[in-house]
Formats: structure tokens, sequence, C-alpha cells
């Protein structure tokens, strides 16, 4: 087998490594997967560097998510996964930039066998993440508001696509005119590229809406703008960053508007959730994926052999869509 590995905490262009193995011997609860496809993400990049949420013994099988088939298991428990295509849970215990991956079989959820392998790769992290910031945090209702920044990234378009779906509005910040194209293109209800003046714009845009749900991707000053146009009691959520600025709600925005200020990453979900829960919200997006009802654009695949160039694409600031690596 072929897999990336991280060697050292740094850049991911110099810390990234690829080794040819034979395959550990399957436990009694493990499956053998065949990759057929695994994206490169940001939090895998930020694993790579030191600062995402973990910081696993080196060196360490890198990729967070894929898609491919079971085509064995070490014991009964994964008999039934044999021949079936899955998913890959983003809880890291794993990497998925492999041609074969050896993992747990409670680690894997079964899908469908149509719908674009691309597309089923990408399911596990950015389709997760948009759906649960859109049930868990808020009771929102059709022709509700929702804002979010860094409108065009993966979670950003699938938020766009799940609010649609469910009859919410989206207030979209975007920082470039082409970013906003894409934003409109995916069926965003408001785009506002942010300016000097991002209050006004906002107050402009929503046209004496309110917020229901504000989703923070970027932290910095964006998060205190978005937070300021929230309903009464309303939340803001910040599930990833961009820059090491603090995300600062406004004290005043806080007590005399009771607003509510959280976080969320995937991980946590998937480490406390009920097993039932996870494959309901698994089962729901893949239909949707598999159906065309939710996309993630694609800029390039690359094989595992050109990671230098994957990793050098996924960094390059402006790409319209996601990288993956492709195994045959």
């Amino acid at each position: 087998m072929s897999q990336l590995l991280v060697t050292s905490y740094g850049d991911p262009r110099r810390s990234v490594s690829l080794e040819r193995t034979d395959h550990p011997a399957l436990g009694t609860d493990d499956v053998l997967v065949e990759m057929e496809a695994a994206p490169v993400n940001p939090s895998d990049l930020l694993l790579v560097r030191g600062d995402y949420g973990m910081r696993p013994s080196l060196p360490s099988p890198l990729g967070g998510e894929g898609v491919g088939r079971v085509i064995d298991a070490g014991g009964g428990a994964g008999q039934h996964l044999v021949g079936r295509k899955v998913v890959i849970l983003p809880n890291y215990e794993q990497g998925t930039w492999a041609d074969q991956v050896t993992t747990g079989y409670r680690n894997v959820v079964p899908i469908r066998e149509d719908g674009d392998p691309l597309q089923l790769a990408m399911l596990p992290i950015n389709p997760a993440t948009a759906y649960l910031l859109l049930h868990k945090f808020a009771t929102l209702a059709p022709g509700d508001w929702v804002g979010l920044n860094a409108a065009n990234s993966a979670v950003g378009l699938c938020v766009i696509a799940l609010a649609r779906l469910r009859g919410f509005k989206t207030l979209n910040l975007v920082r470039r005119e082409a970013a906003a194209e894409t934003v409109r293109d995916a069926g965003g209800d408001r785009v506002i590229v942010a300016g000097d003046d991002l209050p006004a714009q906002i107050a402009d845009a929503l046209d004496g809406a309110e917020l229901g749900l504000a989703l923070d991707a970027t932290a910095g000053r964006t998060v205190a703008d978005l937070a300021a146009a929230l309903r009464f009691g309303g939340t803001i959520v910040s599930y990833a960053y961009a820059t090491d600025a603090p995300p600062a709600v406004r004290a005043h925005d806080l007590i005399f508007n009771e607003v509510t200020h959280t976080g969320f990453w995937l991980l946590n979900w998937l480490r406390h959730a009920p097993r039932t829960e996870i494959e309901q919200t698994y089962r729901a997006l893949n239909d949707l994926v598999a159906d065309g009802d939710l996309t993630v654009p694609v800029d390039a695949t690359y094989r595992l052999d050109e990671y230098h160039e994957a990793i050098e694409h996924a960094m390059t600031p402006g790409r319209s869509g996601k990288v993956l690596f492709t195994f045959a």
C-alpha cells in the first residue's frame, strides 16, 4: 500500500512524505478499504502545521475523509460491509491519503452505489458540518435569515444549498468580487463583498430583517458585525478560523440582545453523538449528494505520488474549488 505521512510539524510543503508498505494485518474489528478518492482539506493542512485540535504522535497518516470500497474484514463484525461502498468518518483515527486504508468497522458508513465519487469523498466533513450548523444551534422557520462569512468556502456553499432546501434565506459575506459571483451562482440570497463599513452593508442587505443564526469561519472583526445583526437571543457559531485574531462579539450584543456565541468541531460530534444519529445524518446527506442536490466545486485531482503539486494547489489563495487525490 502507499500512504502519505506527516513526519514533522511545520510547512505542509516540506513535512509530508510518501511511504510504501504492506498493509497491516486486520484486527477482529477491522476492515480494509480500497480508496477511490480523498480530499485535501484545510483541517489536514492545519494538522500538519500543528495548529489543529489534535497533535498525533509522528509519523502519522494523513487525510480526514474519503470514499472507497471494503474489500476485506478481519472478523465477523465487519463481514457485512465487504463489497460495500463506504465513506470514512473524519475522526482522524486513520489516514485516507492512501490507496488502501485499514480501520475499525465503526469508522465507516455504507452509502449508495450511485453518485459522483469525488462528491461522495467530500461528504463526511463539509456537508456534515453545514447540515449540523443549520440543525443544532437555532430553531429556524422558512423565511428566516442565516448569515455567514467565507460564504464561498465548501462549507459555505453547502450551507447555502441546505438552507434553500429548508426555505431559509442567506446573507453571505465574501472578500472578493469573484467569490461573490460564485456565491450568487450557488443561490445565495444576498451577497456582500465586505468593505470598510460592513455594518452598514449588512443593514442595507437585510433591509429591516434580522438574522436568526450566524456562522463564522474566519474569526476577526466580521464576527462582531454578524452578531450585531442577530435577533434577540440569536446564536453565532464559530466553526473554523482563517486568522489568529479573536472572534470578538461586542458586550452590548451579549448583554442587551442576549446573543450566544459558541463553537462547533465536527470531531466532537463524532465522539459524542449516538451512532444512530451519525448514520442517519450521513444517509440523509448521501441522498442529497448522490441525487446532485448538494455539490461542491472541484478544482483539480491528483495521483498520490503527485502530493507536492496537490498540497501546493490546495494552499493557493483564490482557488475555485477543492483539491482531491484519486486512486486507480
